[in-house]
Order: C-alpha cells, then sequence, then structure tokens
C-alpha cells in the first residue's frame, strides 16, 4: 500500500496537479521548494532525486554541499547498488542485439558497468559464448569491488579495468545508464581510440529534443553532476566518430523529473544501436 501511495504521489499527473496549485499560490510554491532543497541535500538513502538546472558540470559540482562523498569513486556508491538487478522493458532491446551480435564478437567493453550488473541480469536469460571477454571499465572503487566479487562468484569470463583504452580491444561497446555521468562528451571518448568498437549499444540515456544541460543527482551515498544530451546532436557526434545508427527505441520505464523545473522533466529515456562505418 505504501509504494502504491508513493507512485499515485509522484505520477506526472500528480506532479501537474501540484505545479498548477502552486502557480495559483506561490506562497505554497516557495514553500514546497524550500522542503524540497531541504530533503534533496540531506536525503541519505536512494530516491532518485535531482536538483537545479545548470549549464556545466563545474556549475552542478559547485551546488554540492562540502564533506559529502561526489561520485562512485567511494566505498558506499560503488557497492550500494548490487551486482545484479531486475529485467525491465528497456533491457530486451539490448537483450536481442546481444544475441545477434554475440556469436560473431566476443569482447565485450562495458562502459562504467559497475559490479557487473548487465553481465550478471542478462546472464540470467541468455547463454553467454564460452570464450567471451567482458570488460567492465569504472571508477577504482567499483573495480575493486567488482574484481572481489568475480572472483568470489568464480567468474572467469569477467574482467575489470580503469583504462578506457581496453576498449581498443572491444568488439561491443555497452553503455547502460553511464554516459551522463561522464564530464566529457562521450564522442571525445571514442576519438581518443585507435581501434574503435565495430558496436556500439547505448542505453538509458537522458536524451532530449531541446537544449542540453546539467542537473544534480542525488544518490543517496553520493552526490553527482548528471548530464542531459540533445539526441540530434549526440546521434551526429556517433556518426562525425564514424559510426552509423541501426536501431533506436525509448525506455518507458525511466525519466527524469526536476522540481520546478516541469519544462526539463525527461519523460523516457533513449537507446541506441550504431554500427562502425568500415
Amino acid at each position: 500500500m505504501k509504494e502504491r501511495l508513493a507512485g499515485l504521489l509522484y505520477s506526472p499527473r500528480s506532479k501537474r496537479a501540484v505545479d498548477k496549485l502552486e502557480q495559483i499560490l506561490p506562497p505554497l510554491r516557495r514553500w514546497h521548494r524550500f522542503a524540497y532543497e531541504e530533503h534533496f541535500f540531506r536525503a541519505s538513502k536512494w530516491e532518485r532525486l535531482f536538483h537545479g538546472v545548470y549549464p556545466t558540470f563545474e556549475e552542478a559540482e559547485a551546488d554540492i554541499p562540502r564533506g559529502v562523498a561526489v561520485g562512485f569513486d567511494n566505498q558506499e556508491a560503488a557497492q550500494f547498488m548490487g551486482h545484479k538487478g531486475s529485467i525491465f522493458a528497456s533491457d530486451y532491446p539490448i537483450l536481442f542485439w546481444l544475441e545477434k551480435l554475440l556469436p560473431e564478437n566476443r569482447t565485450v567493453f562495458d562502459f562504467g558497468g559497475y559490479l557487473g550488473i548487465s553481465f550478471y541480469s542478462y546472464k540470467k536469460l541468455m547463454t553467454y559464448p564460452a570464450d567471451l571477454r567482458w570488460t567492465i571499465f569504472d571508477v577504482p572503487a567499483v573495480v575493486s569491488a567488482g574484481r572481489a566479487l568475480a572472483e568470489k562468484n568464480g567468474e572467469t569470463q569477467l574482467l575489470f579495468s580503469e583504462d578506457f583504452l581496453f576498449a581498443n580491444q572491444a568488439d561491443i561497446l555497452l553503455a547502460a545508464g553511464s554516459i551522463h555521468f561522464c564530464k566529457e562528451a562521450f564522442s571525445e571518448r571514442l576519438q581518443s581510440l585507435d581501434h574503435k568498437p565495430k558496436h556500439l549499444l547505448i542505453n538509458k540515456l537522458p536524451a532530449i529534443d531541446g537544449e542540453p544541460f546539467v542537473t544534480l543527482h542525488n544518490m543517496g551515498p553520493a552526490f553527482c553532476a548528471y548530464r542531459i544530451v540533445n539526441r540530434d546532436s549526440f546521434v551526429r557526434s556517433m556518426n562525425d566518430s564514424g559510426y552509423e545508427l541501426v536501431d533506436s527505441w525509448s525506455n518507458p520505464d525511466l525519466g527524469c523529473y526536476i522540481p520546478y523545473h516541469p519544462e526539463k522533466t525527461v519523460r523516457a529515456y533513449s537507446g541506441m544501436y550504431f554500427r562502425r562505418l568500415d
């Protein structure tokens, strides 16, 4: 019952109703905004909270309170999500393309793959090739925790690295819910490679048709700047990096609502499959 009530209160319809009420009663809006900001900066459990609209990463990070953890490179943030997750509707396009690609492409570079959430979760629904090599690229704290977990689980196919240049050795680059945490554009990362992966599987990307911006995300154990990209600009940057768009889809089970900036709402994240032009 508690979860159903929370779902009703935080539904798009309820948020629109509150927005309209606040327009009629400005003092109520000021009080709500003050209460939300107090909660946002104090919350210590994962609630998927966002705050503010900023033009750059640096300006968003400047609003992070002093003395709190920033990003994933700390013990709590490196492990709070665990290594297995539920399979959502947004995962099925990735599963579809992996099943098609893995028979001839045995090396996966998982960009920001955390402790191996995609590897462990997808393994429940598909059979990996015996010679698959799945490398996760992440920050040092995550890499350390992921290696220890993989060793404990006896996972010989799963590797970890802090070096992005290992993507030079990959057939498939998977980025599922990670690009928006990067300060630099993802295309800049790709252009640093001598041998780019043949296939890019991008998922859970907050992409909009309007102007790109940065917001601030409270993950619970840590704060981080969070990039919202322009969809067309992102696709063009991949084209300029030597890739063509093969497929795209919507992630309706994932969105981004920034209180007091309803015009910046991302109602559904995006997924895309790019193939290298040789």
